[in-house]
């Protein structure tokens, strides 16, 4: 459950007042989510992975870009952040998640890239800088270091990690301005029909297109709209034939390895060896 400093941190709970109402949120694969009303509204408790800077997330990062997505109209606004980053509260945002089959649909799409264009408009605040490479080669450091020259699970990482670096270079050198991007865009994480976006762990300041790049990886027929992609988001004319594609291809690769991490961690369950599987065949593959 919520640990009473979390709790005191809730607007309507401070001095020991308990919550009207306290319900679990499903979604995610580390961190607790709490929905908590009080006489005060409705909130968001996150307990966080102590593990989860091994993924690149940095706390002060994540709460200062949501904060100043959420001035935008782009994000629930944080009312109370743990100075250790163990937790924070922010606003309950009550519109509808998105599914699965919105992320296929061009409506869906457009509504999205609008927003997104927004969000990569918005002059970004100095933040600690979250560099791709830097964390590719972490996660296959620890892969190496716990697997060895022998390891089983899948198939050597320096091939991938070079190519990834190569397809980064080439972005760099496209020389798009660098930007606020939320860096997760899982459906669950698309509220409303705007849409509004929830958990920023990995916002960062960086190419615009690594929005659109996390967008494919996760969802592949969604790069068969591209052209609607780049348009609504104004990147049309700013990135070079097979770009999307190629930067997608480092997202379904950090995805990969994240879940080659997992092994370090816990017995990996029958879904997450499914999915381990379908990211080494589209790394194995084209793009």
């Amino acid at each position: 459950m919520i640990p009473a400093e979390a709790l005191a941190a809730v607007p309507g709970c401070a001095h020991g007042r308990p919550a009207l109402e306290l319900e679990p949120l499903r979604g995610g694969t580390a961190n607790a989510a709490f929905r908590v009303r009080t006489d005060r509204g409705q909130f968001v408790v996150r307990l966080h992975d102590s593990a989860s800077a091994e993924a690149g997330v940095d706390r002060a990062r994540e709460v200062l870009l949501q904060q100043h997505a959420a001035a935008a109209g782009l994000a629930p606004r944080i009312v109370a952040a743990d100075p250790q980053g163990r937790f924070w509260v922010s606003e309950f945002l009550s519109g509808k998640p998105w599914g699965a089959a919105d992320m296929d649909d061009p409506l869906r799409l457009a509504q999205l890239a609008r927003q997104l264009g927004r969000l990569h408009a918005l002059a970004p605040p100095a933040a600690p800088a979250l560099n791709l490479k830097t964390l590719l080669a972490a996660h296959a450091a620890r892969i190496g270091a716990a697997g060895g020259p022998g390891d089983p699970h899948g198939p050597p990482l320096e091939p991938l990690i070079e190519r990834a670096h190569g397809i980064l270079d080439a972005c760099a050198r496209d020389g798009r301005r660098a930007c606020m991007v939320h860096g997760d865009l899982y459906h669950a994480n698309l509220i409303g029909t705007g849409p509004r976006l929830i958990d920023w762990e990995y916002a960062a300041v960086t190419d615009p297109l690594f929005d659109l790049a996390c967008l494919v990886a996760y969802y592949p027929g969604a790069g068969d709209h591209e052209t609607l992609l780049l348009a609504g988001s104004g990147l049309h004319g700013h990135v070079p034939p097979g770009r999307l594609a190629a930067a997608a291809w480092v997202y379904v690769l950090l995805s990969y390895l994240w879940y080659r991490a997992l092994r370090l961690r816990a017995i990996p369950s029958a879904p997450d060896l499914e999915h381990e599987a379908r990211l080494l065949e589209r790394l194995s593959g084209a793009g």
